[in-house]
């Protein structure tokens, strides 16, 4: 059993990610770290912890660092909103 710690902005590619490591049998996913990327820190939180429910997954998500310690964020949420990226929920 190989134990995965995942750091994510949990954009559509990392959240697809994410889904293939909780349904592989080999792995454990000790847990999700959140950041923002593509999408700012609360949507990247919302988004990891929607994609551990719709996995049946109990395994905890941390919200992490809001900016990048060394630069600007500079967020892809324009293209996030155009390609479906961003997860919503009612």
């Amino acid at each position: 059993m190989r134990n995965f710690l995942i750091d994510t902005d949990t954009a559509s590619d990392d959240a697809v990610a994410i889904i293939m490591a909780l349904a592989e049998p080999s792995v454990r996913v000790l847990g999700l770290t959140t950041v923002a990327g593509n999408v700012g820190l609360e949507q990247a939180t919302r988004n990891a912890l929607f994609t551990a429910e719709i996995c049946n997954a109990d395994v905890p998500v941390f919200a992490g660092e809001e900016k990048p310690l060394n630069r600007a964020l500079d967020t892809e949420i324009e293209v996030a909103f155009l390609t479906a990226i961003v997860i919503e929920r009612e």
